[in-house]
């Protein structure tokens, strides 16, 4: 049922939906949230995927060659009775099987898997395990390295021509199991260019994060000392920071600590000159030295 911008799915829960660019995020309200991340932790327990950006990145390094497909709408091509097929699962785990029915309405809209729950990414890939084996295997006989995070593809090898073999393949087994590649995102990076995975730069043999990033990130901890500094001078109004945008150089911190351990001490130092220069106290990078 819709509500002015929020799709309310029971009197109780509803997701609050946002456009960005050409995609529709629904954001689920806290109780759905809670409900969802309980039903999360079965199926990250049922259908174990461990797996993150810098593994995935890691796998690439040094190649001559890397191939990047994407999955075309990959959360709406989930077929419909994949996601009950996982559901049903779950709720027979935790002896809920009579109500399946309930619990699929809680992670889906309309029997598909809604961008945005936190819920859909791993349901997804539980779906989609029995397709990466045969990705794999196929990656495998030609001597290709192959990783997939959510609905990106990416492949690697030493030789061009066996890359163009296996996206062929891998195009027509995905489509044999109603997913489709988006062409307009097939990319091939030879190890003369920047080699980008997931964020990423692979080439040498070495992992770490493109130059523009860092310096943007510089340029965002510059900015939020001389809030700390001047927050209540009128002039510095537009320097201002809210308590969203703290929280996003704190998880943009804490992403640099586990991909790039070696700017993540750069940028401790250049905190402790900035500390030094305009005589303040940054506090940003406490809770990450614990962990």
């Amino acid at each position: 049922m819709m509500c002015s911008n929020k799709f309310y799915i029971s009197d109780e829960y509803y997701y609050t939906i946002k456009r960005i660019k050409n995609r529709i995020i629904y954001i689920p309200c806290d109780e759905l949230k809670a409900t969802q991340r309980f039903f999360l932790n079965v199926i990250k327990w049922l259908y174990p995927y461990k797996t993150d950006i810098l593994s995935c990145a890691r796998i690439h390094s040094g190649k001559k060659w890397i191939l990047k497909m994407d999955i075309k709408h990959f959360y709406d091509s989930v077929p419909s009775y994949e996601i009950q097929k996982a559901v049903s699962k779950v709720c027979e785990r935790i002896n809920q099987y009579n109500n399946s029915l309930k619990y699929l309405s809680l992670v889906t809209i309309n029997g598909k898997l809604p961008t945005g729950a936190p819920t859909s990414p791993h349901i997804a890939n539980a779906c989609f395990k029995r397709i990466d084996k045969k990705i794999m295997s196929v990656s495998s006989a030609f001597g290709v390295d192959y990783t997939r995070y959510v609905d990106d593809l990416t492949f690697s090898s030493y030789c061009k021509e066996t890359l163009e073999i296996v996206e062929k393949k891998v195009t027509a087994l995905i489509a044999f199991h109603g997913y489709k590649i988006n062409p307009k995102k097939t990319r091939y990076i030879s190890d003369n260019k920047q080699q980008n995975v997931l964020g990423l730069v692979v080439n040498n043999y070495r992992v770490r994060l493109p130059k523009d990033f860092k310096r943007n990130i510089r340029a965002m901890l510059h900015s939020y000392v001389i809030y700390i500094c001047n927050s209540s001078i009128k002039e510095t109004k537009h320097l201002a920071w809210d308590t969203k945008r703290i929280r996003q150089l704190e998880g943009y911190i804490s992403y640099i600590k586990h991909v790039d351990s070696h700017f993540y001490a750069q940028l401790k130092q250049y905190a402790e000159k900035l500390e030094h220069k305009y005589c303040v106290v940054v506090t940003i990078f406490l809770k990450h030295e614990f962990f």
